[in-house]
């Protein structure tokens, strides 16, 4: 038997190492039991209470993406075909360009499509904010959560950001708006968002629009700060960290307290490449890598090798019809500019999520031979894409797994090392009174302490 059953809070998701650290659980809780802690090898985990009661509530469950999401369905043949949408989700349109705004362009992580569209939709489609994550100004190796109400706001979180994030702790500032706000995530924050709204109507009408981009979820906090070592620098010493952008597809570029000048500029890949290594389990086992349930997705177009030359341009998906109406939106009034684009840029730009999509079929039929509960994803098509990959990518997706299974302990709680984990800020709205200092600012959970072990005891694995 799947023992998804057994789940009885949000702690026994950590334990079992499904826990994606998208953040809804703590804004859905009704008794404000789960806090959010970024633990340094893990990322961004709840962690409830030993003395609260949980006894009869599951809503932290029934919103949590890592135990099951519902992916979309392919109901008429479009454009691109139907096994191209079951590759990569609803595809009414693809394009390709960038912001016509050269500034917002430059500053983005590839075209700077998403900030473009946000910003339409906040000058011209009457949308009160965008919530969005951006770096911690007190902390840059993490993130915080916010609700951006201008272009200058948005300006200031531009680039993404390979770092522990949970945008859906910040669903309250949506729910709370006088009008719609767009919502910027991950694939599995967007997820996580679709669920929430099914559970709370609500914040359903305040969602106007749901962007994501093409995303291999983020590593732990532990990639940034060992990688910082290698340079010689100390995340302590920091007043700025940019991951990417200012030109595509733009360098790791940390910038200590008291200057005004980056200590090193490296290539992304050649960052993304050590700092990829530390992402946890969890997102091993997560299909989408395309924001599939967003209005609209965006990404880099990687069948173009960058040359240092490009100002940088973004594949844009349109998902839904309200994902349509707002591309077309920000194309007619100077927002962006873009021409179709063929199916096979998107194949050829992001091909390893979607190996990586039929890998997590294999990893969830090795898990279940052994016993281990595993999520449950309906309408992905993750078997057709697990059959379009190589033998030796169909073995070492079972393979490996067993293995890993047995040599990672992956049969056992997940033991959480309380050194160095900081408790996640409370998301702000930019620009109100006080803006940031005024803000809780987090604190040390604990230091130099032993593992903090949550879920389930083994024998009920």
């Amino acid at each position: 038997m799947n023992s998804l059953s057994k789940m009885k809070s949000v702690a026994d998701v950590v334990g079992r190492r499904h826990c994606l650290g998208c953040g809804a659980c703590a804004w859905i809780c009704p008794n404000s039991r789960v806090d959010l802690v970024d633990f340094l090898r893990e990322g961004i985990r709840p962690v409830v209470s030993e003395e609260s009661d949980c006894s009869g509530c599951s809503v932290c469950l029934d919103v949590c993406p890592g135990i099951s999401v519902e992916f979309p369905e392919v109901e008429e043949i479009r454009t691109f075909g139907s096994s191209a949408e079951r590759e990569w989700g609803p595809l009414l349109e693809i394009w390709e360009g960038h912001a016509v705004d050269a500034e917002i362009r430059y500053q983005g992580s590839s075209g700077g499509a998403l900030t473009a569209i946000a910003a339409y939709c906040m000058e011209k489609g009457g949308m009160f904010g965008t919530l969005h994550i951006g770096q911690d100004p007190d902390d840059p190796i993490r993130n915080r959560t916010r609700l951006s109400r201008t272009r200058e706001h948005l300006m200031a979180a531009t680039g993404s950001r390979y770092s522990p994030a949970s945008v859906c702790n910040g669903l309250g500032l949506v729910r709370d708006a006088p009008k719609p706000c767009v919502v910027i995530g991950k694939p599995t924050e967007v997820a996580a968002l679709r669920k929430a709204e099914g559970m709370d109507k609500a914040l359903g009408a305040k969602v106007g629009v749901a962007l994501s981009f093409f995303c291999a979820e983020t590593p732990s906090t532990l990639g940034t700060r060992d990688y910082l070592e290698t340079m010689g620098v100390d995340a302590k010493d920091l007043s700025n960290l940019c991951y990417r952008g200012r030109g595509w597809p733009g360098h790791f570029a940390p910038t200590k307290a008291g200057e005004d000048e980056p200590v090193a500029r490296v290539t992304y890949r050649e960052s993304w490449a050590s700092i990829q290594a530390y992402r946890p389990w969890s997102v091993q086992l997560w299909p989408d890598g395309g924001g599939e349930l967003a209005d609209i997705s965006c990404g880099d177009p990687w069948y173009q090798e960058p040359d240092g030359k490009n100002p940088g341009s973004s594949l844009v998906i349109v998902r839904t019809e309200r994902g349509r109406e707002i591309v077309r939106g920000a194309m007619e009034h100077g927002y962006l500019e873009l021409e179709p684009a063929e199916l096979w840029k998107l194949e050829k730009s992001q091909e390893n999520l979607i190996k990586k999509k039929g890998a997590v079929w294999g990893r969830l039929m090795a898990m279940r031979v052994t016993g281990l509960a595993t999520p449950r994803f309906g309408g992905g098509h993750l078997f057709q894409s697990w059959r379009g990959l190589s033998l030796s990518e169909k073995l070492r997706s079972t393979l490996g797994t067993f293995r890993r299974i047995f040599s990672k302990g992956l049969r056992h709680p997940l033991q959480l090392d309380r050194t160095d984990a900081v408790a996640v800020k409370e998301p702000f709205v930019a620009g109100e009174a006080g803006g940031l200092n005024s803000e809780a600012q987090g604190g040390i959970m604990g230091t130099k302490q032993t593992a903090l072990e949550v879920g389930p005891q083994p024998q009920d694995l």
